[in-house]
């Protein structure tokens, strides 16, 4: 007999309540979103650039192009100069699976470097650099921030509570549902764990949409963070987990 027929005919007999509907309904979601096959999707990545990585020019290029192993949506665009001041890269095109961006000003003479983040069909934001010089090659200058200790540690916290919310919450709303139908035993724990996960889902969705653009905790707020973590891979597993954690929190208040 299958689960769906086991839970049809106890609704019938009348010993199924809201309450377990929700609670499998929860645990449903979840396990879906955990067992579903997903498309082996390799993340995307550069194999030509112009100029060329190391490459060293007679002068300053009009345009540079960056082409990937499959289509990508440009998420920062930044040109590094030899003194070590950066100028965002706004204007650029996209062709298939090349990015074609456009030189905002003559360079001088020196290494640059152009870096980039973008997010590749799967939704996974990659990043990466190429070097090129103008005339003779200088030192080469950073092309990167240093780490954001402050937002990693955000990151990892608020993966923490919402895993907490989601094995916790949603495992424990189950058992209460199916095991102890009668009883509401750990049930302040539960309501704890769920309301983690849910505080923690969304703040991790904005933590993600900050390192994908590389940018710093002080723009959270900032609409652009919350629309390119939605886009990226994990806007799905935050969706999906609210899901679970709002079925979850259902099936302990209908009776």
């Amino acid at each position: 007999m299958s689960a769906a027929s086991f839970l049809g005919q106890a609704c019938m007999a009348g010993n199924c309540s809201g309450r377990l509907v929700a609670g499998l309904l929860a645990a449903i979601v979840l396990l879906a979103a955990i067992a579903a096959p997903h498309p082996a999707f390799a993340h995307a990545a550069l194999i030509k650039a112009e100029p060329a990585d190391g490459a060293v020019l007679a002068q300053s290029p009009s345009q540079m192009s960056l082409t990937f192993s499959e289509p990508v949506s440009p998420l920062v665009l930044t040109l590094v100069r030899p003194d070590g001041t950066s100028i965002q890269l706004s204007s650029f095109r996209l062709s298939g699976q090349i990015v074609e961006i456009d030189n905002p000003q003559a360079l001088k003479s020196g290494t640059h470097v152009l870096s980039w983040r973008v997010i590749s069909t799967d939704g996974h934001p990659v990043g990466g650099s190429v070097l090129f010089s103008v005339g003779a090659p200088s030192a080469a200058p950073a092309a990167s921030e240093a780490v954001d200790r402050g937002l990693r540690t955000a990151i990892w916290i608020g993966k923490v509570l919402l895993y907490i919310g989601l094995f916790f919450g949603v495992g424990g709303a189950f058992a209460l549902a199916w095991l102890a139908q009668d009883g509401r035993s750990g049930q302040r724990l539960i309501v704890a764990a769920i309301l983690c996960g849910l505080a923690a889902a969304p703040l991790s969705l904005g933590f993600q949409g900050l390192d994908a653009l590389g940018a710093p905790l002080a723009r959270l707020a900032q609409p652009v963070i919350w629309q390119t973590g939605l886009g990226t891979s994990f806007g799905w597993t935050v969706l999906i987990a609210l899901m679970a954690l709002g079925l979850s929190l259902l099936s302990l208040v209908v009776p």
